[in-house]
């Protein structure tokens, strides 16, 4: 039985044991197979003798270094990782690390394994040392290629015209490039799309506000999405391309637990969803036309971003098909009068934000 559901090609099952084998062997005592992984390490001839050796051997030797270099890694990167992550459970032992988890440190040893054999061709006295000089560095590059693999970038940055589109907004930014960064990787969200919930907990990190919901993170999702789609060459290559490698999710929980009962009443929780959504709306606006964008243009732009199509809460007090205001809010956006008549008062209130008056609605 697997223990995770991440799929691993014919050859990472040639060069590494199960899964469930290797947690065990990386606390085990030390094995012949790691003995002469010493030996040969002492000789510098341990690169020269595993190039040149058959598959079996290849996979007994590499067995051998597993014993050796896992629990280094557990305790110098996964360890670290996992209590700053709050798996405090992971973080006691392979044994008890979760699936996503378990699958990062089996990378991260295979990462550090390829850099011992690429290199141990010189007389390696203290073998531990030498490896723990080099975790670092192994881990990272590792990472690097696997993503080079699914052809997201390497190295995730936000582009300069990106941030431009996005005002310059530092959440906002950062969750462009939270974006790239999760395409590029094989963990997935359960039976969404985007990790809302880790987004969520990043937003909160950043800015200091905990009582974000997901729906607005969601909705800000969509937003950069927006903007990265204006350039359909860029997303495919950097979006859309590694998001489709990620494995499709298949869990459906036959036994889901109920939902809270919620503090507020659903029209109250959905007033706060739009006041969320307002004040970033605002923010984005006044980036801009800042930047000598037709005021009007942007702020029809904008609002039909923000709040065209938008769906909030559908909870059972309501009748079928009654969505309250979010409906309300998206039937205005979409009628040109009333978008009109919503433009004039938006251009109204950012001149009373803005220090420089009110915005020429040109």
């Amino acid at each position: 039985m697997r223990i995770s559901g991440r799929r691993r090609s014919v050859q990472a099952l040639n060069r590494a044991v199960d899964a469930e084998e290797r947690a065990v062997t990386y606390i085990a005592e030390p094995s012949s197979a790691a003995d002469e992984v010493r030996r040969l390490a002492g000789a510098g001839e341990l690169t020269e003798q595993f190039r040149g050796s058959s598959r079996d051997e290849r996979r007994r030797l590499r067995a051998g270094a597993a014993e050796i270099a896992g629990p280094l890694v557990y305790e110098r990167v996964s360890r670290p990782i996992e209590r700053r992550r709050g798996h405090y459970e992971c973080a006691t032992t392979p044994r008890r690390m979760l699936p996503d988890c378990l699958d990062r440190f089996h990378d991260d040893v295979d990462g550090v394994l390829e850099d011992l054999f690429a290199h141990a061709h010189v007389p390696i006295a203290n073998l531990e040392g030498w490896l723990a000089s080099r975790l670092r560095r192994a881990t990272i590059e590792a990472y690097r290629r696997r993503r080079g693999a699914r052809g997201a970038s390497q190295r995730p940055r936000v582009p300069g015209w990106l941030a431009d589109a996005l005002g310059r907004d530092a959440w906002l930014v950062d969750l462009a490039k939270a974006i790239l960064e999760w395409v590029g990787t094989d963990a997935t969200a359960g039976c969404s799309l985007w990790p809302l919930n880790a987004f969520a907990e990043r937003r909160a990190g950043l800015t200091g506000d905990h009582a974000v919901r997901e729906t607005v993170v969601a909705r800000e999702v969509e937003i950069v999405l927006i903007e990265m789609r204006r350039r359909p060459e860029w997303y495919e290559k950097y979006v859309e391309r590694p998001l489709g490698r990620k494995q499709a999710p298949t869990f459906t929980d036959l036994n889901p637990e109920p939902k809270p009962l919620p503090l507020v009443d659903s029209y109250e929780q959905d007033e706060t969803v739009l006041r969320e959504l307002a004040s970033l709306a605002i923010e984005v606006m006044i980036a801009r036309i800042d930047r000598g964008e037709d005021a009007a243009a942007v702020a029809a732009d904008v609002l039909g971003t923000v709040f065209g199509d938008l769906t909030i809460s559908d909870g059972l007090e309501k009748a079928p098909g009654d969505h309250g205001g979010s409906q309300q809010v998206a039937t205005l956006v979409d009628d040109p009068a009333e978008l009109k008549r919503i433009v004039g008062a938006v251009l109204h209130l950012l001149g009373d934000l803005r220090p420089g008056g009110r915005p020429s609605e040109q």
